[in-house]
């Protein structure tokens, strides 16, 4: 479970900002937060703002950390650290980018963070909280001072296998050291769909579909979406060819329509046939099943790409919900649907913006738990007329 994600000096992002899971002193939507001993955690949180006021660019950021945490034992000794900084600053592009996340695996919490420049980590640490109380497993400064307080003669050999441009987590993780591999297996467990990565929905070539049980469940999902798709089916020869890369050609929608004389027939469409709205929905709810009966993480950007609102919410909703969501997965997306921004739909706590400063152009994130407002106010009206801020402003003329 996620709990907090900060992150300084990456893309338009000049200085830290953070995004907190913690839920707040809000009482209202009870069944919308994961209790883990004395706090509450939120399920989902949606990230409004203006188009390039850096919305896109927090996930980027998360995706850059878990990206990185999961390959940087590959790296080559000397190869560039291929991260972004803040460009509008003459001091920052030589600065280190930051990146920190919270969490908890196994029932522990963990404290996890790094900083990058484009040569090397500069600084990395792990802490956890095995008996409630903090404990080290390493640090690491000026990229060759570590410190260890457990396993020190293990951990000294692992620092050796470490570059200067290689997170020691993935090194020690990818030597099955015990104390990191619950960490890296939280990361492994983020699904993440931005314009950098797309999550893997149904497993390579679909083989996930091949399961009727598994497949079932999946056309029940679209079949409450309302598409007139009533089955599917796998094929098993070869797949039709398709100029369309975001489809799948092995997989066939079986539809049910009625003739002028009321008589039922069944066709089939290949999936390549389909809407882009059908195909958008159709890989996502593989991504949200994964999620959900898996308890993980769930990072979307545009999630409501090429859906309807109604869709949209009904997603959020299963989240959010304790039926369909029991085992505490959590979902952080972007959005431009101002459908959302209702309290009967989301907490405040849930709600957050991003807004690019005018004169600084970097990018800021707050919630709107930021502001006072009534438990009946009109968010949505609220946040069209600019009372959050975190919307363009449309200068006149062409």
């Amino acid at each position: 479970m996620l709990i907090q994600f900060s992150v300084e000096n990456y893309l338009s992002i000049k200085d830290k900002i953070v995004l907190s899971m913690l839920a707040s002193r809000d009482t209202e939507h009870p069944e919308y937060l994961i209790v883990d001993g004395n706090k509450n955690h939120l399920k989902s949180t949606v990230i409004y703002g203006a188009n390039a006021s850096g919305k896109s660019n927090v996930l980027n950021a998360f995706w850059f950390m878990v990206n990185y945490v999961l390959t940087s034992h590959n790296q080559q000794v000397h190869k560039a650290i291929e991260r972004s900084p803040f460009k509008f600053d003459r001091e920052t592009p030589t600065r280190p980018s930051s990146f920190e996340v919270i969490f908890t695996a196994n029932g522990i919490r963990y404290v996890y963070g790094f900083s990058v420049t484009d040569k090397a980590v500069v600084e990395e640490y792990l802490y956890y909280y095995p008996n409630g109380r903090q404990a080290l497993i390493f640090e690491r400064k000026d990229t060759t001072d570590f410190r260890f307080t457990v396993d020190v003669e293990e951990q000294n050999t692992l620092k050796e296998r470490t570059s200067a441009n290689k997170l020691y987590l993935s090194v020690a993780s990818n030597w099955s050291y015990s104390k990191v591999v619950p960490v890296l297996e939280w990361f492994a467990s983020c699904q993440i769909i931005t314009k950098h990565s797309v999550a893997d929905a149904y497993g390579l070539e679909a083989e996930q579909l091949k399961d009727d049980d598994y497949r079932r469940v999946i056309a029940s999902m679209l079949r409450i979406a309302d598409f007139g798709i009533q089955s599917l089916q796998v094929r098993d020869s070869d797949p039709i060819p398709s100029l369309r890369g975001d489809a799948f050609p092995n997989i066939e929608a079986v539809h049910t329509v009625q003739d002028t004389d009321g008589n039922a027939s069944s066709y089939t469409l290949n999936m390549t046939e389909e809407s882009d709205g059908t195909n958008s929905y159709f890989k996502l709810i593989g991504v949200v099943k994964k999620a959900l009966d898996q308890g993980t993480l769930l990072v979307a950007d545009e999630m409501d790409a090429h859906l309807h609102p109604l869709l949209t919410k009904h997603l959020v909703s299963l989240f959010n919900s304790t039926e369909f969501n029991p085992n505490g997965a959590q979902l952080i997306f972007t959005s431009h649907n101002t459908n959302l921004l209702d309290l009967d739909v989301l907490r405040r706590d849930q709600i957050w913006f991003t807004e690019k400063d005018e004169q600084t152009a970097a990018t800021d994130l707050f919630s709107l738990y930021d502001f006072s407002i009534r438990k009946d106010a009109k968010v949505e009206k609220g946040y069209l007329i600019g009372r959050y801020g975190a919307i363009p402003f449309i200068k006149g003329g062409l």
